[in-house]
């Protein structure tokens, strides 16, 4: 009948939807757990609401028995975890979900968040090369990783589209240059 050709026919626009609204899903992607990342996985999956982020997801690295309560806290918390694909089993031995691989989380991820000192590494050896996240942030001590940030004292030196690359300056250089500005 004319609504079974209907329906065979929208098909493919179902599926463009749906695979639009995978696309147009805002997803955090946090590298590392440390100082800096643990934090913020914890502030953006705490928030996710009201900051419109669809998911968090963070990397851990290396597998520690004196880390499982920390990645078990930001899992309960609703962060996703993310694992080289050769660590996955020594994670699950230690009994964390993995959620992903790190290489798949950083192409889903909207932004990407790197809190390790390996930034400009990262950036050179993996983050140039995908064309998902539409930007990466690393850390003040990444010098030469982008664009130099710091929050209300610059802001109208970003350029939406551009700069896909930033390095948010230190605690200190931001504490600093507010008092200057």
């Amino acid at each position: 009948g004319p609504f079974g050709a209907g329906i065979a026919a929208s098909r493919p626009l179902i599926r463009q939807l749906h695979l639009t609204r995978f696309v147009m899903k805002k997803v955090v992607h946090v590298v590392g757990t440390g100082t800096i990342g643990e934090p913020l996985i914890g502030l953006f999956t705490d928030f996710r609401e009201r900051l419109g982020i669809d998911e968090v997801t963070f990397h851990k690295r290396t597998p520690l028995v004196g880390d499982r309560p920390k990645l078990n806290h930001l899992m309960a918390r609703g962060a996703k975890l993310a694992v080289n694909s050769d660590c996955v089993e020594d994670f699950e031995r230690l009994g964390h979900q993995v959620s992903y691989g790190a290489r798949e989380a950083l192409e889903r991820a909207t932004v990407v968040l790197d809190c390790t000192p390996a930034g400009n590494e990262n950036k050179e050896e993996t983050y140039q090369e995908l064309s998902g996240p539409k930007g990466f942030i690393a850390q003040g001590s990444e010098f030469g990783f982008g664009k130099p940030y710091a929050r209300g004292v610059n802001d109208e030196a970003l350029v939406p589209g551009k700069d896909r690359f930033l390095q948010v300056v230190s605690c200190n250089t931001h504490n600093i240059t507010t008092l200057i500005r």
